[in-house]
């Protein structure tokens, strides 16, 4: 089944064929294998971006201030929610150990108390939001455009409906991802986004809702998504086929394992996304056009990594599999080979998207300054995507994926705050920079951290911690 998944150009014996053995083939999976999960990820990946960018430039078509609303409410949004993904990325890592380890009964069970964590954060999160949704984007945009500041209320509100049932979704999503099952995933992720692009076309281009349109749409693609998850983890010889037990029953073994990687990454999630917040309130000193083409270039830029961050998920599987067989030295050759991958998918992905960087922005609709000033930002992240996006982005989960959460955690937040957020602050206003010295930043940002990760790799550490408890 996965073999089929990957072009047939490459034929058994093959020069090509030995290449890709010596690099990702192993006693625990074939090259093919490898790209067989690959390629499902890279399809999801592809589809939610695509089905992104067409969203953003429906609401882009409606007006800039609503396009501006999204981008000052998104950073506020996966700040809060940045606790359930981490919980999911934890779950995702245990389950991908146990499943290594080939224990079926603990990887139901573990599917089953992500689930259950991932659901009760999700709906504290999502009360929290509906109810503060006034005083904290007063708090945090103080001077906003009016028309501007309702929107974005308006739309905090509708979204933080959307995060219960998407928090089933996404309990699901990882653990079947950390089993490796990623063509149910890729399933899951086509079927939800392809019914949020439709949902978003009847109530953005047919009925005229503007921006309430775009959080209505998320409401409805999500719920069918939490009910379709919900029907394939418990389906009758599936992949993982969970039972209310597994869900209600608490098992703190498990759990400690979930927590021990999720608050690591919670907490480095919530500082990244705060970060990111802080960056979005200096930006608005910059002006709407500013705040406009930073918004429309995140959702292009998006196209760009799309591969690479199918990449960086399946070395969640990979390398958490290899720790949970206890082939430490398995892993190391994993975290290699998917930083090679990770690296070539950056690459292909320039080389694709500059012939059609054009066409794709004109989906949005800009006027011609915020155009100019959008490529501007998107040739900055070009310059260094292949150089130093997968250092500190594929690299990083390899360490997570072994249990050396905290030290991933550590750099990415002293990176974060002293590059990303200190220096972008210096490049854009003091030295008048603008908008550009924020992307600037954010490719040195890359760089230092990934560096760090790189001699982080070489070591002998980050293969030694303990993640599972008995």
């Amino acid at each position: 089944m996965r073999r089929a998944l990957f072009p047939t150009l490459i034929r058994e014996g093959s020069r090509a064929d030995r290449l890709f053995a010596r690099i990702w083939g192993s006693e625990l999976f074939t090259w093919r294998q490898v790209f067989g999960m690959l390629i499902p990820l890279i399809l999801d990946q592809i589809s939610i971006n695509l089905i992104s960018v067409l969203a953003t430039s429906m609401i882009s078509a409606s007006s800039q201030e609503s396009v501006s609303a999204v981008s000052l409410v998104n950073p506020a949004i996966m700040l809060i929610t940045a606790l359930y993904g981490a919980i999911a990325s934890g779950g995702a890592v245990v389950v991908a150990q146990y499943k290594g380890r080939g224990d079926e009964e603990r990887v139901r069970l573990s599917a089953g108390q992500s689930l259950m964590a991932i659901f009760s954060a999700a709906l504290l999160c999502s009360v929290l939001l509906i109810a503060g949704a006034r005083p904290l984007l007063k708090l945090l945009y103080q001077g906003l455009d009016p028309v501007v500041m309702e929107k974005a209320v308006g739309y905090m509100r509708g979204f933080s409906c959307s995060l219960v049932p998407y928090s089933i979704y996404a309990a699901a999503f990882a653990s079947f991802r950390g089993a490796g099952a990623t063509k149910i995933c890729m399933g899951m992720s086509i079927t939800m986004n392809a019914i949020y692009l439709l949902a978003s076309i009847l109530f953005l281009n047919v009925m005229r809702l503007d921006i309430a349109g775009t959080a209505l749409a998320y409401n409805v693609a999500r719920i069918i998504g939490a009910i379709m998850s919900l029907v394939l983890l418990t389906r009758p010889g599936g992949v993982i086929c969970i039972r209310l037990h597994h869900v209600l029953a608490i098992s703190k073994p498990i759990l400690r394992s979930i927590t021990r990687l999720a608050v690591p990454f919670a907490v480095e999630q919530i500082f990244f996304n705060g970060g990111t917040l802080l960056a979005q309130t200096y930006m608005v000193q910059l002006g709407s056009l500013a705040v406009a083409a930073n918004a429309v270039g995140n959702s292009a830029f998006l196209m760009l990594y799309c591969t690479g961050t199918a990449v960086a998920n399946l070395t969640i599987t990979l390398v958490g599999q290899c720790v949970g067989k206890g082939d430490r030295q398995l892993a190391r050759q994993y975290a290699r080979g998917m930083l090679l991958l990770g690296t070539l998918a950056s690459l292909v992905s320039i080389a694709l998207f500059l012939p059609l960087m054009d066409g794709i922005l004109g989906l949005y609709a800009p006027p011609a300054e915020t155009l100019s000033l959008v490529r501007r930002l998107l040739y900055i992240a070009m310059a260094g995507l292949p150089f130093f996006w997968s250092l500190s982005n594929v690299l990083p989960n390899a360490l997570r994926a072994a249990g050396d959460a905290a030290f991933t955690t550590a750099v990415s937040l002293a990176s974060l705050w002293a590059v990303r957020v200190g220096l972008g602050y210096v490049l854009a206003l003091p030295m008048g920079m603008g908008v550009s010295g924020v992307w600037v930043a954010m490719v040195l940002e890359w760089a230092a951290r990934g560096l760090v990760f790189l001699v982080r790799y070489r070591g002998e550490a980050w293969l030694s911690k303990k993640t599972l408890e008995e």
